[in-house]
């Protein structure tokens, strides 16, 4: 499955549904189910604006669709779209913005190392047995020894 790496606080923002254009400076004809990737770098004054103090970091954190990419021609059109977007910072090298659909959140995510573009994923294969398993682990892993 294809995955993109999206800062925090911005992919706790994508997967909740709060933002639905994540701007790129670059496009890509792939449309469809993507995962939403938290790298380990975070931006602390964005998370600070939108009040979030220990965001998930280096691990899948959600999925959305990618419905479309619109391309921006002028500052004004991103600008204009920020509402959707929540970026206020390095604007002037965007030019397109990723239109994402039907954001969910995993219950726990699942460590990954991230890559630059859009990038595969195999997702390990989810019966209910494993996923409660898995659950379970992940639980006491981070009661034990405080991370994921």
């Amino acid at each position: 499955m294809k995955c993109l790496s999206v800062s925090q606080p911005f992919a706790d923002l994508i997967v909740s549904g709060a933002k639905s254009i994540d701007l790129r400076g670059w496009s890509t004809r792939y449309r469809g189910d993507i995962l939403i990737h938290s790298p380990r770098s975070v931006m602390r004054k964005e998370c600070e604006r939108f009040g979030i103090a220990q965001p998930v970091t280096g691990a899948i954190v959600g999925r959305a669709t990618l419905v479309d990419v619109k391309r921006y021609h002028k500052m004004e059109q991103i600008v204009q779209d920020e509402p959707l977007h929540l970026a206020r910072a390095n604007l002037e090298r965007k030019r397109y913005g990723f239109i994402l659909a039907n954001p969910r959140r995993l219950a726990v995510p699942i460590p990954q190392k991230g890559r630059l573009g859009l990038f595969e994923v195999q997702p390990p294969p989810l019966t209910e047995d494993t996923l409660i398993a898995d659950i379970m682990d992940e639980y006491y892993r981070h009661q034990f020894m405080g991370k994921h």
